[in-house]
């Protein structure tokens, strides 16, 4: 059975939206570097200082986004190689836990 083009366009465009959810929330805190790359895949770029790595990537937040090649950052910090923090550009605060920031939102 074939799907008229708008139809197949848009099973398309919800599965990538649904891809993007389902790599973040996949994520956890403790995660090894290797366990991160399994789940996000390669990320856009790569920043590191003495024992902390951050891990930048471009995802599209939902699928009509990924459609209109619109991307959010998404980051990973690694802490000793283990997951200390993840989340969207601007969900850290400078000088505060991770979960004071979760508590304000």
């Amino acid at each position: 059975m074939k799907l008229p083009l708008p139809s197949l366009l848009i099973v398309l465009v919800a599965l990538v939206g649904c891809a993007t959810a389902s790599k973040t929330n996949g994520l956890s805190l403790g995660m090894t570097k290797a366990q991160v790359l399994a789940v996000m895949g390669q990320p856009a770029s790569t920043a590191a200082d003495s024992d902390v790595e951050v891990l930048r990537y471009k995802l599209s937040a939902t699928g009509h986004d990924a459609f209109r090649h619109r991307t959010e950052e998404y980051f990973v910090r690694l802490v000793s190689g283990k997951v200390e923090r993840f989340g969207k550009a601007g969900d850290w605060e400078s000088g505060k836990e991770a979960t004071q920031i979760s508590k304000q939102k």
